[in-house]
């Protein structure tokens, strides 16, 4: 089964086609499309979707690990996130 590509979420560069990063963390940082500003861009396994996956977006400022579309935090996999990253630690964007 082919997803569908929400085109409005990428954007092109020269390096080829990448993904927009939301406005900023829950924390209030704000974030860029490009340069020192832009959140790295992760994914983890969740329970909280039939899909289980959502793109991880880390904060270049606080270092708070935000998940796009997830609706609970207490459901990442362990093994898709790193151990020290506990609930005050986690967002959702």
């Amino acid at each position: 089964m082919a997803r569908e590509i929400d085109w409005s979420k990428w954007q092109r560069t020269p390096r080829g086609w990448v993904r927009v990063p939301p406005g900023g963390c829950p924390a209030g940082h704000r974030w860029t499309t490009s340069g020192p500003g832009r959140p790295s861009e992760r994914f983890v396994t969740c329970g909280c979707t039939v899909d289980r996956h959502h793109t991880l977006w880390v904060c270049p400022t606080c270092g708070m690990h935000c998940a796009e579309g997830c609706t609970d935090t207490d459901l990442w996999a362990g093994t898709t996130v790193s151990s020290g990253i506990i609930g005050s630690r986690r967002g959702l964007v």
